[in-house]
């Protein structure tokens, strides 16, 4: 047995961390049983954040806690420490962080992972006051908070003020975009059945798109999955704006860039990502949306013992050359082979370059709605939606939890009721049924 252990430390409790570690512990199952191997993991928060069930968590289908994995359960053989780092040292090959306790300290390495992923830009005025974003866990809270409260009180308001009220600009025609607005549009319409008060109220839902056409991100010959998905939006009556972006938001609603304003109670943005910039990592070669370039086995400014992969880094597709997709089914894929990597760099063994080709997207665009890419195949409708239902249990990465997810998915089959939004006795904050 070694005198010394060598130290694993990875950054950030998203997919890259986790699917890192169960490629570790896989890799390198003797060395962390007799301590010659350890993993440290550097969190702020206790658990990993499912992000594939947001909109269905937003509307009250699915309980926020049962999309949420305690890191202490799945990473068992980890040490953790909640706390957020904030700077690293190549040279001493130390990061540093301040804990939640506020006490600070520094933490070696011998091989460091850098999986910190991004956060929602907030760089347009008025949108981190005024407006709701979805990505992080304290701003998803306080938007799906505000859209309970509108749509209930919206239900207890005479007509004029719940016209008023059931007034939405979702901004980005991406898949988030495109999945909230459709959901959003459903949950009204569900409200509406449920509370007379509603019956001839026609909510305004507007999804804002800086391109000439919604799902730019899909690839061209996937023709049908944008077709199905714009006649979903138009048959839930959500107004697309083409070629416009969001230039501010104010209590009122959106205004956008050819001067039109929207007029809205929530205006809910998905676009742009965020990425911090650690101190000792100025040097670190970025492109210009601040993702850290990667070489092909995903090592980091061509240092051999620090690695990277997710949304903070810029991971070059092996077979087309450019960017990997920031999204969580490409972040799982980098975990996974960064941490086969370093186990093969600690074993001796020669480095596997990256060259994962994708299996597809998908979107849910209400229930039974969906539209799904797999391997180049389009699915739509039911089909679609249910692909991708059993697609995302598959990738929850702790049992329980996702026992707890299908339990949610039951008690809307069984009594048409949303788990997440309350229990059977409760109805909508400020409605009246």
């Amino acid at each position: 047995m070694r005198s010394f252990s060598t130290r694993i430390v990875l950054l950030g409790g998203g997919y890259v961390t986790v699917w890192a570690y169960r490629s570790l512990a896989r890799n390198l199952r003797r060395q962390l049983a007799d301590g010659s191997v350890t993993i440290t993991v550097i969190c702020p928060n206790k658990h990993h954040f499912y992000h594939g069930w947001t909109a269905e968590s937003l509307t009250g289908i699915i309980k926020e806690q049962n999309r949420m994995s305690p890191l202490s359960e799945i990473l068992p053989r980890a040490v953790l420490i909640t706390g957020v780092a904030e700077a690293v040292d190549e040279t001493s090959q130390e990061v540093s962080l301040v804990r939640k306790n506020g006490k600070r300290m520094s933490v070696p390495y011998d091989h460091l992972l850098v999986g910190v992923g991004s956060f929602d830009k907030a760089t347009i005025p008025g949108l981190k006051v005024k407006g709701f974003q979805v990505k992080e866990p304290n701003a998803f809270k306080r938007t799906r908070k505000a859209l309970v409260k509108t749509i209930g009180q919206a239900a207890g308001a005479n007509k004029d003020e719940a016209s008023r009220m059931l007034t939405f600009t979702i901004a980005g025609g991406g898949l988030t975009g495109v999945e909230l607005a459709a959901n959003i549009a459903e949950w009204v319409s569900l409200a509406k059945k449920q509370y007379a008060s509603l019956d001839d109220i026609e909510p305004k839902i507007y999804l804002v798109n800086k391109g000439n056409r919604i799902l730019t991100a899909l690839e061209p010959g996937l023709e049908k999955l944008v077709g199905y998905a714009q006649k979903t939006l138009e048959r839930y009556g959500i107004e697309i704006v083409n070629n416009k972006y969001l230039v501010e938001v104010t209590s009122c609603g959106a205004h956008l860039s050819d001067g039109s304003f929207l007029e809205s109670v929530m205006v809910i943005s998905t676009v742009g990502q965020d990425r911090k910039i650690l101190p000792g990592t100025e040097e670190w070669d970025r492109d210009a949306e601040l993702r850290i370039y990667t070489n092909d086995y995903l090592q980091i400014s061509f240092t051999s013992n620090i690695w990277g992969g997710g949304d903070a880094c810029r991971v070059r597709h092996f077979h087309s050359g450019k960017p990997c997709p920031a999204n969580a089914l490409w972040a799982i894929k980098h975990g996974y082979h960064a941490g086969l990597n370093i186990a093969r760099a600690i074993n001796g063994r020669k480095l596997k370059p990256f060259t994962y080709k994708g299996l597809g997207q998908t979107a849910s665009l209400g229930l039974g709605k969906g539209i799904t890419e797999l391997y180049g195949f389009q699915f739509t409708g039911v089909l679609g939606w249910t692909m991708r239902w059993f697609f995302f249990q598959y990738f929850m990465p702790y049992p329980i939890t996702m026992f707890r997810n299908v339990g949610d998915w039951l008690q809307l089959l069984v009594s048409g009721k949303r788990k997440g939004i309350a229990e059977p006795d409760q109805t909508l904050e400020g409605a009246t049924p």
